[in-house]
């Protein structure tokens, strides 16, 4: 197949083109929603275009696509669905599944390894991301649940490992085993790249809940949680479990005054970072960590304290000027 039509142009659309396309179809298929598609030159076809303009262009699933191909949907139908999708004020989410054939999940996040939890997340009681035993006879537990971007806003929901996106978003751009959802030009609120049979990786994140927020930054997991005139946090540089309870944890329900205590690390239980309601691999049954770093920040000042546990298992103290205003 050539990569030019007669015309000299070339198949491959700019990236502008691109994401004016995706954002103007909702980010999937204008037919049937499908989070996997094509870019579909409508009219001209691609072999008599001069340019690529998106006006022309929109996305269909492979399925539909074929039928175009077929001759089963015409081409005026596609435009006419195409300017029916960008009037519409709601149009149903974008959506695909994962394909997760395993009884034993691993969800990476960052540098942050959790094999076999129960729940992944849960904040103040509530599962933000879980894995649900099989029913109805299945043979495989499912995945739910739903991440949100650094002010609380939903960008992306699991329903029993269907997936689906926000159609107002800045950017969706879904890219062979990578889904990347853009806030803005080059910010990155959350990219997963999906590995079957058995592995999700969170390998970019943002997101707060409540008052709770989890960040992965350069690798590293962030959890921690926001009050009125502090922040704490715990930071792990490489964290592994096998078969907790519960992922992470946050707790600002039991505690409503957070006060930095003491850190605890229990074979069996996990981590927990007392007097904030902040844990980590709450009943698991194995854990390793390379490095942790706690941070309490106030408006007087930035501590953070970083132990790199390794060899000597000496850590040290940084007092850094106030990030609160």
């Amino acid at each position: 197949m050539s990569d030019t039509n007669k015309h000299g142009l070339s198949r491959y659309i700019p990236a502008e083109i691109e994401r004016a396309v995706r954002v103007r179809s909702k980010f999937g298929c204008v037919f049937c929603r499908s989070a996997i598609y094509q870019y579909e030159h409508i009219t001209p076809e691609f072999s008599d275009a001069t340019e690529h303009n998106s006006d022309n262009i929109c996305l269909l699933c492979g399925r539909c696509h074929d039928k175009v191909n077929k001759g089963q949907i015409s081409k005026d139908c596609v435009r006419r669905q195409y300017e029916t999708v960008q009037k519409a004020a709601e149009v149903r989410p974008p959506f695909d599944d994962f394909v997760l054939d395993t009884r034993r999940l691993t969800v990476v996040l960052g540098s942050s390894i959790f094999h076999g939890a129960k729940t992944l997340i849960e904040i103040d009681g509530e599962a933000v991301l879980a894995i649900e035993p099989p029913e109805d006879g299945a043979s495989f537990p499912t995945i739910s649940g739903e991440f949100s971007d650094e002010k609380g806003k939903e960008l992306f929901r699991i329903d029993k490992n269907i997936w689906s996106g926000k159609p107002d978003a800045w950017d969706m751009k879904v890219e062979g085993k990578e889904i990347t959802i853009r806030s803005a030009p080059r910010k990155v609120a959350l990219k997963l790249i999906v590995e079957p049979p058995n592995k999700i990786v969170v390998e970019h994140l943002d997101m707060r809940s409540g008052n709770a927020f989890l960040r992965l930054r350069k690798g590293s997991l962030e959890v921690g949680r926001i009050e009125s005139d502090a922040e704490y946090s715990i930071g792990f540089e490489r964290f592994e479990c096998d078969g907790a309870e519960t992922g992470v944890k946050v707790d600002s329900l039991a505690v409503k005054e957070p006060t930095l205590k003491a850190l605890n690390m229990v074979g069996g239980k996990g981590v927990a970072l007392e007097g904030t309601g902040i844990y980590l691999g709450v009943g698991t049954s194995r854990m390793t960590i390379l490095g942790l770093s706690i941070e309490h920040a106030t408006r007087q000042h930035t501590k953070r304290m970083t132990f790199p546990l390794r060899e000597d298992m000496k850590g040290y103290t940084q007092v850094l000027p106030p990030r609160i205003s």
